[in-house]
This record gives structure tokens, C-alpha cells and sequence, in this order.
């Protein structure tokens, strides 16, 4: 649980969250390099989104993440 109660979503979970909506990606191998992660890793924590947030798609999850402000500012990259 992230430090507001209200937000599900991991620091690390967060970060993948808002580098896909600067990105405006959700594709695994540029997020990976953009964040030094694996594509395998990437793909793993979505999968971990999705479940925490019971959506079905990417594409869902930015969308609901963004309307409860539980993604970074832009400012803190």
C-alpha cells in the first residue's frame, strides 16, 4: 500500500504508471528502457496492477489510476 491509504498502487507500481501516460505507451520494451527495468518485469507488474485494480486492460487502469490521482506528478521526474 502506498503511503496514501487511499492508493493501492506501490511507489514502483506508480512509476510504471505515470512513464506510461508521459510515454503515452503501455508497451513493455520502451517502458523497461525508459525505467531500467526488464520487458519481463514490466509486463509482470501490470499483470500486478490489473489484479489490484480489477480491470481488464491497460488502457482501463491508466484511465481509473488518473481520475483518482493515484499516478506521480509530472514535476517529480
Amino acid at each position: 500500500m502506498n503511503e496514501d491509504n487511499n492508493n493501492p498502487l506501490t511507489p514502483a507500481l506508480r512509476k510504471l504508471m505515470t512513464a506510461s501516460l508521459i510515454l503515452k505507451t503501455t508497451d513493455a520494451k520502451t517502458l523497461a528502457s525508459h525505467l531500467n527495468r526488464s520487458p519481463s518485469t514490466i509486463r509482470t507488474e501490470f499483470q500486478r496492477i490489473l489484479v489490484i485494480m480489477k480491470v481488464h486492460c491497460r488502457y482501463a487502469a491508466l484511465e481509473t489510476a488518473k481520475e483518482k490521482g493515484w499516478l506521480y506528478p509530472q514535476k517529480k521526474w
